[in-house]
């Protein structure tokens, strides 16, 4: 065996910090590509890779010995090489979510995608378990300087993203593994600096000549649909780690929220000219043109959310998800004393500033409105305050809340706590204003509804159909909660304003059944019935037989766009035969997918090593445990990074955040924890033993006490609140850094040959853990996700 040398400990920290940034910028990639981040699909490919590295070197274990530097040095080099390149190749796969079901070449594409961009995963996995073969007594301590790198390159990556953007990322992240292969290289023999230079001047020329390849935007985006305008000109962009946004302007683009009610263009003339502020290519929020006449926006007073501002007069207004802008000009056109726009990106207002202040008025530095970068709840949370109107924007794009692509999204935005919150920050004749696009069927507004109502029961409200009315046009509905049961001059108001506008009321107090259904009418006034069916005390009822998942979203199960049901699929397929596509959540049917591919790539590539392992006589009788161990862990440790990067999503307020911080502290500590197993001389029965009781308890205590806690700390500065995460996982994620290196240990002190066995076992359990979890917070939340986890490190335990 070889001496690891200077190379390696420094090697394996750049190799895994570089693997985990990879992952965080395919996931942004995809955001933009597609309609999600898929982070689940991105763990799992790079799991898959992980798992078939280790397949592979269980194969050819016998032939590496003694050349474990020269294959470490190679694998460093088209590790390099690769993450360019696949990333190229995975931009000219045809890939299409939308396509899924209606075409079936597409599950070859998404297989294809698969092993393109688990490529470079498997490579990153290649070398560390080469690490393990160089350093066969130091497992704990490689794994420790594996973890740490991990946690590392997930804080820097954020800052990176600020930077540059996602589709520069997969070529700056290769420059130092080149030079760190290249240093390699020189302390070598000539063979493998010769093979460095070739290999590295061809890869030079190449993407030289190509340049950066851009993201494949999927077609039916409506950033794709809008650069078709003939004038469509893209006039400046930012980007950010929670969104890469252009800037595109069109004398075309015409956005509201939603359809128009009986605007008189003769008499106001056209809508002012807008600019689009494209977020991710797949959301978009405008920038009117502004000169300070708000008489000139008399258009804002034609759709549904302008009802909120005739319940109350010169209110102070929040305004979450303020974008660019055209709420808060709603409100200031119909009043408002002073607005505060909440806008969660930080790029959106310093890109406003920097190439369109003219062209929106300064809208942003009026005395009456104040800007504010942060997410709506937590900065409800930190700041409080008191408001008459609390405007939710309407944030997402009509062609993708129809397609249901966001079904796998997270909002807490939407969910019965959140409710709940913001009825604590209205005055008290104040109203919160709620728009959702509406879709066929109809579950998008049933499902608010039924939130509404639910968080009017919980703050102790007896008659929640008294405080909410709902009003809709074809293509969208806007939903009130007054704090107080609304007025009988506000009935009035209500039904003047539906009336005049061509919208039709669902629901408010008093309303009869000959009042609905009458502008756009549908097959059956769906909206109202459904109404009255959640208010009245066959709810259950209804929620266990409509068509749809309209229960409530919680934080525990914060899926507001999730409507999937499985009775659903059943019905439609009999009722519909293959017209039922359009008709399901597209986001759950690829995470099905998912699932299928990563069983069957986890079954062929466990299967293979363990008839090739059957005729070892030195591993009989190890099989089963290092299959049950191993696996375990591998679920476990998924399943518990992903619900913990929930809970503190909420708390740290800004995702990306929660996904850094979170992952850091998870993967540091873990490392901490490997240290120790390293260092570690006795039994490992007893260590594990600890570790497993340590991880079981700090769950039960967190589960319990973590949503008080973050309540009581919710007004904390940012940095305050990133500290105190850090000090909440770190004893948590040390316990979990403990098991895994102390079961490698043991199977390489006992086992050699099952080393890379072990770790690719493990690497497939985490295939399936990443879309298993996620699939499992849709269907039972967090906190039955967690549980899981606690069993299944619980079973790690020999008896």
């Amino acid at each position: 065996m070889q001496k690891p040398g200077s190379f390696l400990y420094p090697a394996v920290f750049l190799v895994s910090a570089i693997g985990i940034a990879y992952q965080v910028v395919l996931m942004r990639v995809l955001s933009i590509a597609q309609w999600h981040h898929f982070a689940y699909m991105i763990i799992s490919i790079a799991m898959l890779g992980f798992g078939a590295s280790g397949t592979l070197l269980t194969l050819v274990r016998s032939k590496l010995s003694g050349k474990e530097r020269p294959a470490f040095f190679f694998s460093l080099l088209l590790l390099a090489i690769s993450l360019p390149l696949c990333y190229v190749w995975s931009q000219r796969i045809p890939f299409e979510t939308f396509h899924l079901v209606t075409q079936g070449d597409q599950f070859g594409w998404l297989l294809a995608l698969y092993v393109i961009l688990a490529l470079p995963f498997f490579l990153v996995s290649t070398c560390i378990t080469l690490a393990f073969f160089l350093a066969p007594r130091r497992v704990g301590r490689v794994y420790f300087v594996d973890l740490i790198g991990s946690g590392l390159g997930a804080a820097a990556i954020v800052g990176l993203l600020f930077l540059f953007p996602p589709d520069w990322l997969p070529y700056l992240l290769s420059l130092p593994l080149l030079l760190l292969s290249g240093w390699m290289a020189f302390t070598m023999g000539p063979i493998s600096k010769g093979v460095f230079a070739v290999v590295t001047l061809t890869a030079l020329t190449v993407f030289g000549f190509h340049g950066i390849a851009p993201i494949r935007v999927s077609d039916y985006k409506i950033l794709s649909y809008t650069m078709q305008f003939p004038d469509a000109e893209i006039v400046a962009e930012a980007q950010s780690p929670l969104s890469q946004i252009k800037v595109v302007h069109s004398r075309q683009i015409r956005e509201t929220a939603g359809q128009l009610g009986n605007y008189p263009f003769r008499q106001y003339g056209p809508l002012p000219e807008q600019t689009g502020l494209f977020f991710d290519a797949g959301s978009v929020s405008v920038v009117n043109r502004f000169d300070g006449d708000l008489e000139a926006l008399a258009f804002m007073d034609y759709v549904t959310p302008a009802l909120a501002y005739r319940m109350t007069k010169a209110p102070n207004v929040l305004v979450i998800g303020a974008g660019g802008g055209s709420d808060v000009l709603m409100a200031l056109h119909h009043g408002a004393r002073h607005v505060t726009a909440v806008e969660v990106d930080p790029s959106v207002f310093p890109l406003i500033d920097a190439h369109l202040l003219e062209f929106s008025g300064g809208l942003y530095h009026r005395d009456d409105v104040t800007p504010v970068t942060a997410e709506g709840r937590g900065f409800l949370k930190a700041h409080g305050g008191s408001y008459d109107v609390i405007h939710i924007a309407l944030l997402d794009a009509f062609n993708a809340a129809a397609s249901g692509v966001y079904a796998l999204s997270e909002s807490y935005l939407y969910t019965r706590e959140a409710i709940e919150l913001y009825m604590q920050h209205l005055s008290e004749d104040g109203v919160l204003a709620i728009t959702r696009w509406l879709k066929t069927p109809a579950r998008d507004a049933i499902k608010m509804f039924a939130t509404l109502v639910e968080a009017c029961e919980a703050a102790g409200i007896d008659d929640p159909g008294g405080h909410i009315a709902f009003i809709r046009s074809w293509n969208a509905g806007t939903l009130l909660l007054s704090r107080s049961p609304w007025t009988e001059e506000q009935l009035s108001e209500i039904r003047a304003f539906s009336n005049s506008r061509g919208f039709d009321i669902a629901w408010m107090p008093g309303l009869q059944p000959d009042e609905v259904n009458r502008f756009t009418m549908l097959e059956e006034p769906i909206y109202y019935r459904s109404a009255l069916a959640i208010l009245s005390d066959q709810r259950e009822a209804f929620y266990r037989d409509y068509l749809f998942d309209v229960r409530p979203a919680t934080d525990d199960r914060p899926y507001f766009f999730q409507f999937f049901k499985w009775d659903t699929l059943r019905v439609l397929v009999r009722d519909m035969g293959f017209e039922w596509v359009p008709f399901v959540e597209w986001g759950y049917i690829a995470l099905l997918a998912t699932i299928a591919q990563g069983a069957v790539a986890s079954a062929l590539f466990i299967l293979l090593p363990l008839i090739t392992l059957s005729r070892l006589t030195e591993t009989r009788g190890a099989r089963r445990w290092v299959v049950m161990y191993f696996t375990a862990l591998g679920l476990a440790f998924m399943f518990l990074e992903i619900a913990f990067i929930q809970k503190f999503m909420l708390f740290l307020t800004y995702p990306i955040y929660a996904v850094a911080v979170v992952l850091t502290a998870f993967l540091v500590f873990s490392g901490c924890g490997s240290a120790l197993a390293d260092r570690w001389r006795g039994d490992r029965l007893p260590i594990v033993a600890a570790a497993v009781a340590g991880i079981v308890l700090i769950t039960v205590i967190y589960t319990l006490m973590l949503p008080p806690l973050f309540s009581a700390w919710a007004g904390w500065p940012d940095a305050g609140r990133v500290a105190i995460s850090f000090v909440l996982i770190a004893p948590l994620a040390f316990c979990m850094g403990i098991p895994f290196p102390s079961g490698l240990q043991l199977v390489s002190d006992r086992y050699a040959a099952m080393v890379p066995w072990a770790w690719g076992i493990n690497g497939f359990a985490s295939v399936m853990g990443a879309s298993l979890a996620t699939f499992t917070a849709i269907h039972l939340g967090f906190r039955v996700l967690v549980w899981s986890a606690a069993l299944l490190y619980i079973l790690c335990v020999p008896a």
